[in-house]
């Protein structure tokens, strides 16, 4: 399964990140940004009542989307948001604080081009 999410701030539109996230490989990747700066890829991990984005070299969470619960997989529809929490000592200039799901495709899809080093 792959779900587009986008996360971006209602107080400043020209702001935003697209990441696509593969369920079955528990990988993220950005799919194109303006405004901010993060990786272009990491590590998906769950938690109860939220979905976490972590760097591709470490288990510790980036950001929380609250309100995304990937473990059960009936709940999520296009079009479902909520609020982004940032962790840590992120270097974003701009906090994106708001996720919403753009889109659901339930088959397993191979990328064109994997970014993700194994």
């Amino acid at each position: 399964m792959r779900i587009t999410i986008k996360l971006d701030q209602p107080a400043d539109p020209d702001a935003f990140a697209v990441l696509w996230l593969d369920l079955e490989a528990r990988h993220w990747s950005r799919e194109m940004h303006c405004g901010v700066d993060i990786p272009s890829w990491g590590l998906v991990r769950t938690a109860p009542g939220a979905t976490l984005i972590c760097a591709p070299d470490s288990t510790d969470a980036l950001c929380a989307m609250s309100g995304l619960d990937l473990d059960d997989r009936t709940r999520l529809v296009e079009g479902q948001s909520g609020h982004v929490v940032w962790y840590g000592n992120s270097s974003l200039s701009v906090r994106l604080d708001h996720w919403h799901v753009q889109c659901i495709e339930p088959e397993s899809i191979e990328a064109e081009n994997e970014v993700f080093d194994e």
